[in-house]
This record gives C-alpha cells, sequence and structure tokens, in this order.
C-alpha cells in the first residue's frame, strides 16, 4: 500500500482531466426519525465487548492522530462547520479516549462533487469523504484512489458493518477486475420518499376547489390562480427554474405518469436510465408544461437557474404549485412554510399528486436504501484509515448517534415520547449558535433520523417538523405510494464518464427549448433537440448501459415487472 501511494498522485492528477459529473438527483437529502433511552442502554452493554475491540482506551495509544472528516457546509447562519456542539460531542466522547483528533473539513454542499474532485486529484482530500456522485467514487475507484476496506471492516467496524446491513454495503462494491470488493460505505437511508407536488390550501379553499388529482384539474387550478391574482400581482401559479446540473431532475416524476408501459421492457427500462424522457410517452408531461408557460402559468425566468428569487417568491407567497422534495415545505434549511407564514397570514402548502394523466396512482421513483458514499482515498495512512473506520463504528452506537442527530436536551428539544423520541426537536433557526446541529450530516451513516426501527423511524420522521405532523405524514404517504428502486450500475459506464457533461447541457437545451416554444413547434423542437442530445453521447451511454443489462452489471428494479 505505501508503495502504492507515491505513485497514486500521478493516477489521481490524471483524474482531473477525465470528464464527469456528481448526480445530486438521487442524492437530495432527507429526514427520517431513534430507539427508547433503556433500548439505547441495553444496546451499548451488549456491544460493549466489540466496542472495546474496536475503539482501544487513550493509554493503549502512544501517539495522537489527527483524522480529517468531509463536512457539508450548508451556509446556516450561526453555525460553524470547524467548531460546533457536534464536533464538540465527537471529540469528548470519541477523539479524547482513543488520542484521535477529528477535524471537519467544511466542503459546500452545493459544489462538493466538483470540490472534492479537485482535492482528491490534488491529494488535499479529507481522510474520510462523502459524496452523492456515484459516477465520481466509480472514476476513482477505477483509478486505484480509494481505498478497499474487505477484511477491514470485521475487524474495526464489526458493529458498522451491522447497522449498515449486507444491501446497503452492496452499494459501495465495485468490480474491478477480481470480484466485487468493498470500496464506500453508502449511509442507510431512512426513508426513501422522494418527492411530491406541493400546492397552495388556503388558494385552493378561496377558490373552492379540491385537491386536484390529475393533470387537467391542474390546469384549471392554475388557470383560477392566475386569472384571481392569487398571490397579488407577481402571482406564479407554477413555480418552476432551471436545475443545470440535472436538468431533469425533478421530472422524472412527471414524466413517469404519462410513459405507456405497455410498450417498454425491463431491457428498455434499464438502458433509459436517466432518459426516461426518451420512453414512450414521457414527453407528454412536457408537453403540458409547454401549455402552462404559454399561458402564462410557469415562471417567466423558467431556463434560467436562479434559485434565489424562487425561494423569495416561495416564501412571500407568489407561489401557487412547485415540485419538491416530500420534507421541503417544512425543512429548516429553507423554511418555506415557516417563512411564509410570516408574511402571508394563513397561508400554507400541502403535498398532492396531481402532475399524471389521470386520478389512479403510477409508479415514481424512490431512493435507493443507500444513500451517499463514505469512502477513504487510497493515499490515507493505514493507520489513519483504521481510526477513520473506528470513529464511524463508534458513530453507530445508539447514544452516539442518538445524540448526533438530535443533540441536547434543554437546548435542542424538551420532551420524548414514550419511546424516548424527541418530539419538540428545535428549528435551526430558533437554537441557540453553541447548539446549532447539521443533523444528519453529523452523522453521515445515515440518510435521515434513525430510532431503533423501521416503525418508530417512519412514526418519528413527521415529529421532525413540530406542528406540521399531519401534513409532513401525509405527504410521505403520497411520495412512497407505487415506489421503485432506482437503476444503477455495478461497473463503470464509460460512456457516462465521457460524455456525461455534455449530455447534461443538451438537456438542458432540450427542456428549455421545448417548454418554451410555441405549441405548434413543440414536436420539431423536440426532434431537433433530442437529436443534438442523442448526437452528442447519449446514445453511446443508453447504448453502454443496454449492454450492462445483458451482463446483469445493474441493481434496481422494473416497476411493471411480473
Amino acid at each position: 500500500m505505501k508503495k502504492f501511494q507515491k505513485v497514486l498522485s500521478l493516477a489521481l492528477a490524471f483524474g482531473m482531466c477525465v470528464s464527469m459529473f456528481a448526480g445530486c438527483g438521487s442524492g437530495s437529502d432527507d429526514k427520517g426519525g431513534s430507539s427508547s433511552a433503556a433500548d439505547k442502554t441495553e444496546s451499548s452493554a451488549a456491544q460493549s465487548d466489540s466496542n472495546e475491540e474496536s475503539t482501544p482506551p487513550a493509554e493503549n495509544n502512544d501517539e495522537w492522530i489527527t483524522l480529517r472528516v468531509e463536512m457539508y457546509d450548508r451556509s446556516i447562519a450561526g453555525f460553524n462547520v470547524e467548531d460546533c456542539w457536534q464536533l464538540h460531542y465527537i471529540q469528548e466522547n470519541f477523539g479524547d479516549p482513543n488520542h484521535i483528533k477529528v477535524e471537519w473539513v467544511p466542503v459546500s454542499r452545493w459544489e462538493e462533487g466538483t470540490i472534492l474532485n479537485t482535492q482528491l486529484a490534488g491529494g488535499t482530500a479529507p481522510d474520510i469523504c462523502m459524496t452523492y456522485g456515484g459516477d465520481l467514487v466509480q472514476q476513482y475507484v477505477d483509478m486505484g484512489g480509494i481505498y478497499a476496506l474487505d477484511g477491514m471492516l470485521d475487524e474495526y467496524a464489526p458493529d458498522l458493518k451491522a447497522f449498515l446491513g449486507d444491501n446497503v454495503l452492496e452499494y459501495g462494491q465495485f468490480d474491478v477486475g477480481n470480484g466485487k470488493e468493498q470500496f464506500a460505505l453508502p449511509a442507510r437511508r431512512i426513508i426513501v420518499a422522494t418527492q411530491v407536488n406541493y400546492i397552495r390550501k388556503d388558494w385552493l379553499e378561496k377558490l373552492n376547489m379540491e385537491v386536484p388529482t390529475n393533470v387537467d384539474e391542474l390546469y384549471e387550478y392554475l388557470k383560477a390562480a392566475k386569472e384571481q391574482n392569487l398571490g397579488g400581482e407577481k402571482t406564479i401559479p407554477y413555480a418552476s427554474d432551471l436545475y443545470s446540473a440535472d436538468p431533469f431532475y425533478g421530472w422524472i416524476y412527471q414524466m413517469d405518469a404519462f410513459i405507456d408501459y405497455s410498450q417498454v421492457t425491463e431491457e428498455d427500462w434499464v438502458a433509459h436510465h436517466d432518459f426516461h424522457y426518451l420512453l414512450p410517452g414521457a414527453k407528454e408531461a412536457i408537453r403540458w408544461m409547454n401549455k402552462f408557460f404559454n399561458e402564462g402559468l410557469v415562471t417567466d425566468y423558467f431556463g434560467i437557474e436562479n434559485s434565489d428569487q424562487t425561494k423569495s417568491d416561495r416564501v412571500n407567497g407568489y407561489d401557487g404549485f412547485w415540485m419538491g422534495n416530500w420534507d421541503a415545505a417544512w425543512r429548516m434549511e429553507d423554511s418555506f412554510q415557516i417563512d411564509l407564514e410570516k408574511n402571508v397570514e394563513g397561508a400554507s402548502y400541502i403535498a398532492c399528486d396531481a402532475f399524471k394523466p389521470d386520478s389512479e396512482d403510477k409508479p415514481h421513483e424512490t431512493y435507493t436504501a443507500a444513500g451517499q458514499y463514505i469512502f477513504i482515498p487510497a493515499s490515507v495512512p493505514e493507520e489513519t484509515a483504521i481510526a477513520a473506520l473506528k470513529y464511524l463504528n463508534w458513530m453507530c452506537q445508539p447514544e452516539s448517534l442518538f445524540a448526533l442527530q438530535n443533540g441536547e436536551e434543554g437546548h435542542n428539544y424538551t420532551t420524548v415520547d414514550e419511546n424516548g423520541i424527541p418530539t419538540d426537536l428545535k428549528n435551526v433557526d430558533d437554537t441557540e449558535d453553541a447548539y446549532k446541529l447539521h443533523a444528519t450530516d453529523g452523522a453521515p451513516i445515515c440518510n435521515g433520523f434513525y430510532y431503533g426501527s423501521d416503525e418508530l423511524n417512519f412514526a418519528a420522521s413527521a415529529n421532525a417538523y413540530p406542528g406540521y405532523t399531519d401534513e409532513v405524514a401525509h405527504s410521505l404517504e403520497i411520495s412512497n405510494t407505487f415506489g421503485y428502486e432506482p437503476i444503477s450500475f455495478t461497473r463503470t459506464i464509460q460512456a457516462r464518464v465521457d460524455y456525461g457533461t455534455t449530455v447534461i447541457s443538451k438537456e438542458a437545451e432540450l427542456l428549455v427549448q421545448t417548454v418554451t416554444c410555441k405549441p405548434e413547434e413543440f414536436d420539431a423542437k423536440w426532434d431537433e433537440y433530442m437529436n443534438a442530445l442523442l448526437t452528442s453521447g447519449g446514445q453511446q451511454i443508453i447504448d453502454e448501459q443496454r449492454e450492462a443489462y445483458k451482463e446483469g452489471a445493474y441493481r434496481g428494479s422494473y416497476p411493471m415487472a411480473e
């Protein structure tokens, strides 16, 4: 390994020249829910033997080790990534007893793929890295830039291995020629729900309308909202801007509802992973958006990435309908619902499933059981890699995980229910700076809050949003209905590495041009820009994914499989 590390920098430098893109669509963050205090105590006692072996006391160590851990910086006011309650707790309860100095290295959540790629190529990456970019991980696995963990997990992180489970661990296994090996540790995703439609409940009440259940009913709502200027002169019936990093993220939910599955085989499904807009019927969802746009029902800056304006419009009461993650309206980091209530008396968002051709439930994509990827760069010394695994193993202990995700009683919450689950977790804006939390980011082995069982996790997920429990539970139910696990691949799709960035830019052109053109130009524009996309690498990616299907080198499922 040490000999390999001397030449690794040459290989990593080459990575800067490789075109790649880190997908955020399937890596949006989510919430989940902790076991009772009694359960935590009992579980900790039962695991004491393995803890002693995995985390030796400080007196057995002669020197201190510095462990640098990547941590997302979400620009939360008053929260210091490098000096916060969670980091102090980690140092006191894990670092000091084991002579390990733990440092959090802040990385912008929204630029983490680009930043991490640069750090890995330059040999400056943290000792523990995390990313939602599966393509980035695959790229550096192929280059020999990520530590292989086979064998080490059993010795240094047995509790972590059990906590993640075989199904989750499989998503971190890659075949580089010697069979599948464990290179990454995927986070355990507690809630797999993804997206829903959001609609203004107060607008529906003013219009004396029921919640729409199909696109025709949605159209009538949008028209009425515009005609009556329910958001004032700046009324935006349907709010949507461009997400240039993944233009069709947020559209797969709608497009899947319009697909004619009678014309789609399982092979087609796998081959068209991330290309659902090419499946029969899918483009009709975009045609509806074209209709909305031409009738002035959609954000006039649709073709521009304008997240600041979008957020401002949303909290000031101009928006009547939008698409987002199942908990997006109530998340602490954006506070859409909370700020809307402050600005517009009686205003509220509720979840619905309206953008579909009829009122029947339609298949839609969920997240996989595995969340973000956690890995150790191959350049990390062996003793530091061992410290990293011990850190993650300590983190999955019930007491550690509960503290990192929920904070301290009296500061982050004041009461718990009969299962020991906090019932009044504070919004980050209402928390003292000294006790502000990075929530699930601070415990990256979980995507979502964990409370000991699926039953408790689901029940508690809504409790994470005090005052909106029923609304959140309803949104979660909608998002989970008829969900399917998305496709991923166990080997590199080289065409995606070669052409992925170009294809993304062509997707943006396709979406913008077909939504904003005149209705009579829609089909011609669709054919023109689709052809440009396919001839710029899209067809090569589809063809290679079809070959991966024939090889059996994929994960996931076809929702209409018998």
